[in-house]
């Protein structure tokens, strides 16, 4: 058995505890840094949209002034 720690996607801290579960089924987390605004995450989002690495390329494409 591995234990591999989950990593919190905004402070990329290991302070990480379960904090339930969505509707879905799927395991929520919680940040307990506390300099972290990232309150609760899950690390594997059913929808793409919810994903970091979309937010972080829709607010690129709006700085750039590109459309979709």
């Amino acid at each position: 058995m591995v234990l591999e720690p989950v990593h919190c996607p905004d402070c990329d801290g290991i302070e990480v505890i379960k904090h339930g579960t969505t509707a879905a089924g799927k395991q929520r987390y919680r940040c307990q840094n506390s300099e972290c605004e990232r309150g609760t995450f899950i690390q594997e989002y059913s929808y793409a949209a919810y994903g970091t690495q979309v937010k972080q390329q829709i607010s690129e494409m709006a700085m750039n002034g590109s459309g979709i």
